[in-house]
């Protein structure tokens, strides 16, 4: 019940609430409001503008928003009045939420400048797709550059949140200390293999890169470029194992529509034999599993999701709910499967269907 003002404070102090508890209240909601300022803040000091192609001494014209997933080709199509649905918005700072985008701000970042963005990608971007070792490599260099890009930019905003918590007198936990440092232990991983995959493209070693290619025979109304550390195969063996300090091995997924079909593009480097398997074995899937299993874990893996406003309202409010709400709650998941200790794909239904 609601403590009324002029009533004894509920904490037995003796005192009226106005006099005790009510302050303490409000001085604590003011305080609560100025963390939530500042780490609003502190998101928006932590954006970077730079160019991350390996000859970048060679930059001309200005830093540009990059998109992840082609605009003119891909967005283009998903778009209706030039709108989509992302799943990269958030709900008070904390949960991941959809968000309405324009498509020349859908998937940007500020990772290339306007020339390299232009000849490095012109394959991808002016060409439909043929399955060329140099597509399927700029496809991956894509994805990881974007993973890379809002690795760094989360990395400074944790270093610049907990300077300014320090500041204000906070003290940090053993697991939250550990937790970040599992986030700077990723972001130099992921410069590490930044640095191999700029090699290879100065070399044109597109070869580094495997594949493995689904294609859909329609065109789809969603897309998705991501990096995925996956943590066990379709049948429940481990990949990676992410609480330990060992290097993870990255996956890299695309999916978009193309000319009257679509394509699904599991992409990895080639010295990664444990992703050779388990490519073969999403391979081995019937294709009604292969769509159940992407429709489970897609929300769960990444917020890298384009969704056309034409699928997304045909699914209306309570699905709507229901997949945000299994975007949220990964850590769910991951205990029920630690507690119960199944790994292994088992067709589940969801109530969406990305593959309408």
């Amino acid at each position: 019940m609601k403590q009324v003002r002029n009533e004894p404070c509920k904490c037995g102090s003796g005192l009226k609430y106005k006099k005790c508890c009510l302050n303490k209240k409000e001085e604590f909601d003011m305080k609560l409001q100025s963390l939530f300022d500042t780490v609003e803040k502190n998101k928006r000091k932590a954006r970077i503008s730079h160019c991350l192609h390996p000859e970048s001494e060679n930059c001309s014209g200005k830093i540009v928003r990059s998109h992840a997933i082609q605009n003119n080709r891909i967005l283009n199509k998903l778009a209706v009045n030039g709108m989509l649905k992302t799943m990269d918005g958030e709900s008070h700072m904390i949960f991941q939420d959809v968000d309405t985008k324009g498509r020349k701000q859908a998937t940007t970042f500020k990772g290339f400048c306007s020339f390299h963005d232009k000849i490095t990608f012109q394959p991808i971007e002016d060409f439909e797709f043929n399955e060329s070792a140099e597509q399927l490599f700029l496809y991956t260099y894509r994805a990881l550059a974007w993973s890379f890009h809002k690795k760094l930019e989360q990395v400074n905003h944790i270093i610049l949140n907990m300077e300014s918590l320090k500041n204000k007198g906070f003290h940090f936990s053993d697991d939250l200390m550990l937790h970040n440092s599992m986030h700077l232990l990723g972001h130099f991983e992921n410069e590490s293999t930044l640095k191999r995959f700029n090699g290879y493209l100065q070399n044109e070693n597109y070869e580094r890169v495997s594949s493995y290619v689904w294609t859909i025979p329609y065109e789809i109304k969603f897309a998705v470029s991501t990096m995925l550390t996956i943590e066990h195969d379709i049948k429940g063996n481990m990949i990676n194992n992410i609480k330990s300090f060992r290097p993870l091995k990255n996956i890299y997924l695309n999916i978009f529509p193309g000319n009257q079909e679509s394509y699904l593009l599991w992409t990895w480097e080639s010295n990664h034999k444990i992703l050779e398997k388990f490519a073969k074995q999403f391979d081995s899937l019937k294709d009604k599993d292969k769509k159940n299993y992407l429709n489970n874990n897609l929300p769960r893996w990444t917020d890298a999701i384009v969704i056309s406003p034409d699928l997304w309202d045909t699914w209306g409010a309570p699905i709507h709910e229901s997949i945000i709400a299994h975007s949220n709650f990964e850590f769910l998941y991951r205990a029920m499967e630690e507690d119960l200790g199944t790994y292994a794909y088992e067709y589940e239904y969801t109530p969406w269907n990305f593959f309408e």
